[in-house]
C-alpha cells in the first residue's frame, strides 16, 4: 500500500509540458443576460476539463478586466491564480458572478470581460458577457399626489410602493416595475395603467437571471408580494398590463358596490403562488384578458358583482401541487353579500378534471351565468342555480404547455373546443384578441382571449 501511494504521488507531480496541450471548457462564452446594476447576480458555473492522459499545471488563471465580474476557482476567491493543478482526465470548477456598476444609460448596456488561461505557453480565453440595466430604486415609497411615470428604465422596488388616498398613479406605455422579494404594491388611491400591445406595463420580480439554463426566474411564482387594492380605492383601470410571478397577482379588498373597483382589459396575470386575481365584495369587470397558473385559484370571487368577457382562465400550475381550481365563486358568510358573476365568450380550463368550485354558502351557490362559455368539467357536473349553464368540455388544445421550462401559450390550436365557440354579437366590442389579431374575420369568434390562427381554425 505504501508503494502504491508513493507511485500516485510521483505521477501527480509530473505535469505535461507539451505546448500542444489544450484545456476544454463547458462553454466558450458565459452569458449573464440582463443584470440590474449594483445588485449581485446569482452564481454561474464554468467547468474546465483536462481531457489528456497526463496531469496539467495551469500557469495562471486571470480575470482580464475590472468590469464587476468575480471568479472563484475551486473554492478560492480572487482575480489572479497561479500554478493551478488539474489531474489527468479531471476537471476544475470556476464560479462566476457579477455586480455591475451603473451605466448612466436608459437602455441595457453590454458589458464584456474574459477569463484568461495560460498553459504551457499558450493562452486560452473564455468570454464573459452581461447586459447592465440601470434602475430607479424605490424603498418603502409612498405617492402622495397625482403622479405620471413613463420610463424605459425599470423601477426597482424594495418593501413597498404605495399610492395614498386621493392620489392617482398613472403608468405609461413600456414602464416596468421590478419588485424585490416580498415587496408589495398598495393602492389606497387610484392606479391607471396605460400600456399598449407593443409596450405593455410590466409588474414582475427583480430576479433577471435563471434558475436553470432553460428556466428564467421570471417564469416562477412567488417572486414578490403582488398588488393590493384597498377598501378606499375605486376606479382603477389596467390596460395591457403584464403581472407575473407574484404571490397574489391582484387582491381587491371588500368595498362598496356603488362605484367600480377595477377594470382590466387586454392584460395577463400569471404564475401566482396563491390566487392570480382575488376579488372580494366589489364591482369589477375583466375583458380580453388571461388569468392563468395559480397555486390556488386563477380567479377567486367572494361576494360582489362581476363581468368577464372573452377571458381565458386556465390553471395548469405545475411548480408544486396546487390547492384550487381555475374558478372559485362563493357568497360571503354574510347574507347581505351575495356573489353575482357573468361570463361571456370565456374559456375556463386547466389540468384538473373539474376547474370550477362553487361551494354552497347560505344554502345556495354563487349566481354565475355562463353565456357561450366553456368549462372544463365532467359531462355530469351540475351547477345550480343558473339560467345560463356553461358548455362542459373534457379536453382542450393549446399552442404550448411546457411544464419543465414553465412556458405556456394559451392560443387554441386545431382540435380545441374553443374555436368558433363564441357569440359574434357579444364579440363586436372586442374585435381584436389580446395579441391584436382579428376575431371577426372567420366563421365565428373563439372563446377566450385568444383567436386561433385562421389557417388552423379552418
Amino acid at each position: 500500500m505504501l508503494l502504491t501511494a508513493t507511485a500516485c504521488s510521483e505521477s501527480w507531480e509530473h505535469y505535461s509540458t507539451d505546448p500542444g496541450m489544450r484545456l476544454s471548457f463547458s462553454s466558450d462564452t458565459l452569458k449573464l443576460d440582463t443584470v440590474l446594476t449594483n445588485i449581485p447576480t446569482s452564481t454561474r458555473l464554468l467547468k474546465v476539463y483536462n481531457r489528456q492522459e497526463e496531469a496539467l499545471l495551469i500557469s495562471s488563471i486571470d480575470l482580464a478586466g475590472n468590469s464587476g465580474f468575480r471568479i472563484n476557482v475551486d473554492g478560492q476567491k480572487g482575480y489572479h491564480f497561479s500554478n493551478v493543478e488539474i489531474a489527468a482526465r479531471d476537471s476544475l470548477h470556476i464560479f462566476v458572478e457579477a455586480t455591475l456598476a451603473s451605466t448612466g444609460q436608459p437602455t441595457p448596456t453590454l458589458v464584456k470581460d474574459s477569463i484568461l488561461f495560460m498553459l504551457n505557453g499558450n493562452r486560452q480565453e473564455v468570454k464573459l458577457t452581461a447586459y447592465a440595466q440601470d434602475a430607479y430604486t424605490l424603498r418603502a415609497h409612498r405617492i402622495e399626489t397625482d403622479t405620471i411615470i413613463q420610463t424605459t428604465r425599470p423601477l426597482l422596488i424594495y418593501d413597498s410602493l404605495s399610492v395614498a388616498p386621493n392620489a392617482r398613479l398613472t403608468l405609461g406605455p413600456g414602464t416596468q416595475l421590478y419588485f424585490h422579494s416580498k415587496a408589495v404594491m398598495h393602492i389606497h388611491g387610484q392606479l391607471t395603467v396605460n400600456g399598449t400591445l407593443q409596450q405593455p406595463v410590466v409588474f414582475r420580480g427583480d430576479r433577471t437571471d435563471k434558475l436553470f439554463s432553460y428556466l428564467p426566474y421570471d417564469r416562477l411564482p412567488g417572486q414578490w408580494g403582488g398588488i393590493v387594492i384597498h377598501p378606499t380605492s375605486f376606479n382603477n383601470s389596467l390596460d395591457h398590463a403584464e403581472i407575473r410571478g407574484a404571490e397574489t397577482g391582484i387582491r381587491c379588498d371588500s368595498s362598496s358596490l356603488q362605484a367600480p373597483k377595477l377594470n382590466i382589459t387586454n392584460s395577463r396575470i400569471t404564475q401566482a403562488s396563491t390566487d392570480a386575481l382575488s376579488l372580494n365584495h366589489c364591482l369589477a369587470q375583466v375583458t380580453n384578458s388571461e388569468l392563468s397558473n395559480a397555486g390556488r385559484h386563477c380567479l377567486s370571487l367572494q361576494g360582489g358583482q362581476y363581468t368577464f368577457v372573452h377571458c381565458t382562465v386556465a390553471n395548469f400550475f405545475s411548480w408544486n401541487s396546487r390547492q384550487g381550481t381555475s374558478l372559485y365563486a362563493a357568497h360571503t358568510d354574510e347574507a347581505t353579500a351575495p356573489c353575482e358573476a357573468t361570463f361571456v365568450n370565456c374559456l375556463i380550463t386547466g389540468s384538473n378534471t373539474t376547474e370550477a368550485y362553487l361551494p354552497e354558502m347560505n344554502q345556495q351557490q354563487a349566481a354565475c351565468q355562463f353565456q357561450n362559455t366553456l368549462l372544463k368539467a365532467p359531462a355530469d357536473l351540475i351547477l345550480t342555480p343558473t339560467d345560463y349553464p356553461p358548455t362542459l368540455i373534457q379536453q382542450d388544445a393549446f399552442t404550448a404547455i411546457d411544464t419543465q421550462a414553465q412556458y405556456y401559450n394559451f392560443v387554441p390550436t386545431d382540435g380545441s373546443p374553443a374555436i368558433d365557440a363564441a357569440n359574434a354579437q357579444a364579440a363586436q366590442p372586442y374585435p381584436l384578441d389580446r395579441n391584436g389579431h382579428s376575431r371577426l374575420t372567420d366563421a365565428a369568434p373563439d372563446a377566450g382571449c385568444y383567436e386561433a390562427p385562421q389557417e388552423e381554425a379552418s
